[in-house]
């Protein structure tokens, strides 16, 4: 074994690297596209599923752009974690997706892959052009040359590989062996979390049987690529981790999808390759990559059909195996324009759940900006700006959605309520923001290697102690208008206030005395004034509580040491 290794390590670095270059040209390409297209792209999806047929439509276009289907599950699982997307509408995305996938394999199947450097090239030249359409359309160009030339890269070294005795077995244990070959390509597409690249190596390793190389046959490249469908959900379950009853449902369901896929197609395995062959004999040449590709079209697309009459069940099944958490709750009917002509009241109930709803994700933000404090994970930036970017779009449309309540007219009452809402909402996006600012000082910090100090930690942790005190009294205040419990944020902002005050000059006693040095990333007093920020925004909720008609001090006078702070 050792001595096939250096026998043949030049071809292994070729098929590793290959493969690398392939993931990052796939990579590169799906993220210029998305430049291209612009930062509406949520927007987009969010107004044009509102039936699952307009669903997979958007799902096959963006899988399309984006050129990978895990980005858009991605995608769509966090629209439905922040609350932004219903259940029923990302079913038709993650149906569209399946289809939208298979673009990627019909595009290495076309005879254009001698051209990969070209493109490479072509791509390179108009990357440094200063109009950015030009650049983000060089990215797509220069991903799609190092696509093709990943695979090329591959091919030469999967060549001398395949005539190996060792892959001769292989193959024909995949040949014989569906189970195998299924497992095979779900696991291998888990490892490089591209169904993309796992069916590349496989079109590219079956189109060497027309180099008079034996290779993969069409009896174990099927069920490996039935595997490969499965094996890419790992993205959505990923995605979904730590997110709400509704993303890990639609996670679900798109587990669900290829699992049936590739049991449905396994069961009627010999007639389906049958009916594969036959087409490659009648409308294709013997052993070409694009027998694979249309392979995969036609699995996606026949049970996307299929699937499409089941997909209420498939909803009530999920509903069934992922159970309902109450404390996530968000009204289904939120911002629904019928309900405001019907009964404007209802409608500001609705307002109330999900203006709790907001607080919820403002509650887990400041658990990940405190966690994130302590110790770097990466994955806690990412889920900051998630929650960050809900809490924006749950500020404007919850906004849109008040005025459009006002304008169809309410007592004096009510309407001093919708004011105090619109309030509560902006001060609920400003506390997200303020959270951001955190984040990104402690990213700062981080990348310079600049952790606290030992006191200036425990001080930061009694801080965050008391503003974890302060959004819990909020939200239980606002959601049960417990006046006496929104005492107490009042008397803990003033403890915030104290705290903000004392802190700082202790950081600064500590700075003069050698305590600590002064680095780079100087930036506990920042931390500690947004800190104090939230504090007052979260006072102001809790002031509306005790009073509906309280309008927040600082905006009448604003403190000398707040003045330009929220501009």
């Amino acid at each position: 074994m050792n001595i096939l290794l250096v026998d043949y390590s030049d071809n292994i670095m070729n098929v590793v690297g290959g493969l690398a270059l392939f993931l990052f040209g796939i990579n590169l390409m799906s993220d210029s596209l998305k430049l291209v297209a612009g930062n509406k792209l949520k927007m987009i999806i969010e107004k044009t599923t509102n039936t699952p047929f307009k669903g997979i439509l958007v799902g096959i276009v963006l899988t399309m752009l984006i050129q990978s289907s895990s980005g858009t599950t991605a995608l769509m699982i966090g629209l439905v974690r922040s609350g932004l997307m219903t259940l029923p509408q990302s079913v038709g995305i993650i149906l569209g997706a399946n289809i939208g996938t298979t673009v990627t394999s019909v595009i290495i199947a076309l005879p254009i892959t001698d051209y990969g450097l070209y493109m490479l090239f072509v791509g390179f030249v108009m990357y440094f052009f200063k109009h950015r359409k030009i650049k983000h359309l060089g990215g797509v160009i220069m991903g799609l040359g190092m696509l093709f030339f990943g695979l090329e890269t591959m091919s030469s070294g999967l060549s001398p590989l395949a005539q190996t005795q060792t892959a001769h077995d292989m193959f024909e244990v995949f040949s014989n062996n569906w189970f195998l070959g299924s497992m095979f390509g779900s696991f291998f597409t888990m490892l490089v979390q591209s169904s993309s690249a796992a069916i590349g190596i496989l079109q590219t390793l079956y189109e060497l049987n027309a180099q008079g190389i034996e290779s993969i046959s069409l009896n174990g490249a099927i069920p490996i690529l039935l595997g490969a469908n499965v094996g890419t959900t790992i993205t959505a379950v990923l995605a979904s981790i730590g997110g709400n009853t509704e993303s890990k449902r639609a996670s679900f369901i798109h587990i669900l999808f290829n699992v049936v896929s590739m049991i449905f197609f396994l069961i009627i395995l010999v007639p389906y390759e049958n009916f594969v062959a036959w087409f490659e004999e009648k409308f294709l040449e013997q052993y070409s990559r694009g027998t694979i590709a249309f392979a995969h079209a036609f699995q996606n697309i026949t049970m996307t059909f299929l699937l499409y009459w089941f997909i209420h069940p498939m909803i009530k099944l999920s509903k069934f195996v992922v159970k309902d958490k109450q404390n996530k709750f968000i009204p289904s009917e939120m911002f629904d324009e019928k309900i405001i002509s019907e009964s404007p009241l209802l409608a500001l109930e609705y307002v109330q759940k999900s203006i709790l709803f907001m607080g919820s994700l403002v509650k887990e933000y400041i658990h990940v900006v405190i966690s994130y404090s302590q110790e770097e994970k990466s994955n806690l930036v990412q889920e900051g700006y998630q929650l960050e970017n809900s809490l924006d779009t749950y500020n404007t449309k919850l906004h849109d959605y008040l005025i459009k309540i006002s304008q169809a007219g309410l007592d004096p009452i009510n309407s001093r309520k919708l004011s105090r809402d619109l309030d509560t909402i902006k001060d609920f996006e400003r506390i997200g923001d303020h959270l951001t600012n955190v984040i990104e000082f402690f990213i700062e910090r981080y990348r310079e290697n600049q952790e606290l100090s030992e006191k200036g930690n425990k001080e930061l942790k009694h801080i965050f102690d008391v503003i974890n005190e302060m959004i819990d009294d909020v939200l239980y205040s606002f959601e049960n208008q417990d006046a006496e419990r929104a005492k107490l944020v009042v008397k803990n902002e003033d403890i915030i206030d104290a705290l903000e005050e004392k802190y700082r000059y202790r950081h600064i006693e500590r700075l003069k005395n050698g305590e600590i040095k002064y680095g780079i990333a100087e930036n506990y007093v920042d931390i500690l004034s947004n800190i104090e920020r939230i504090g007052d925004h979260l006072m102001n909720i809790a002031s509306s509580v005790i009073e509906p008609l309280y309008v927040p001090q600082d905006v009448i006078i604003p403190k000398p040491s707040e003045l330009d702070r929220d501009i």
